[in-house]
């Protein structure tokens, strides 16, 4: 089956920066199943896959742009040491904390602090990197009517699963 607008794609992916250290991998844990076309993957990412098949290899550089995108100064903020909630035994550089935004998922890096100062980095960690990605297609299928609704993939589609409970006493 063909890659097309809204298949359920699983794939295997190594990513990788120019020194060939790992960014992002599946090895060893579980494939990485999205529905094709909803932007779940770097646009040139999907580009490179649209129209393959089951088994298709892809290997491909992208610019930090294509990626995970250009380093911004502007995210890059020197605070008063009160403003950061942490024990001064824990903080180091390299602590991550998460910003408070709507969903709270800004991550964000301690990058330097003194005792009236922290400087917090919410770039992403891999910004600014170009990044060499390889890729295998391992399965296509069409995505049911609950998958295409919802946006979520229905783990093991078509089997059951069991679980240890008891009941009553």
């Amino acid at each position: 089956m063909q890659i097309t607008q809204d298949r359920i794609v699983t794939i295997e992916y190594t990513t990788t920066d120019k020194d060939d250290q790992i960014i992002d991998t599946t090895d060893n844990i579980d494939n990485y199943t999205f529905i094709f076309g909803r932007d779940r993957l770097f646009p040139k990412l999907e580009e490179a896959l649209e129209g393959r098949y089951k088994g298709a290899q892809i290997k491909l550089t992208l610019a930090p742009e294509d990626a995970y995108g250009v380093r911004d100064e502007s995210l890059i903020k020197t605070v008063p040491r009160k403003q950061v909630r942490v024990p001064a035994s824990d903080l180091e550089v390299g602590f991550k904390l998460r910003g408070n935004d709507r969903d709270n998922s800004t991550p964000i890096t301690v990058v330097a602090f003194d005792d009236e100062t922290v400087t917090l980095d919410a770039n992403n960690p891999v910004a600014g990197l170009t990044v060499n990605i390889k890729a295998v297609v391992v399965d296509v299928r069409e995505a049911d009517v609950e998958e295409l609704e919802t946006g979520q993939i229905m783990p093991n589609k078509g089997e059951l699963t069991s679980v240890d409970v008891e009941f009553g006493g």
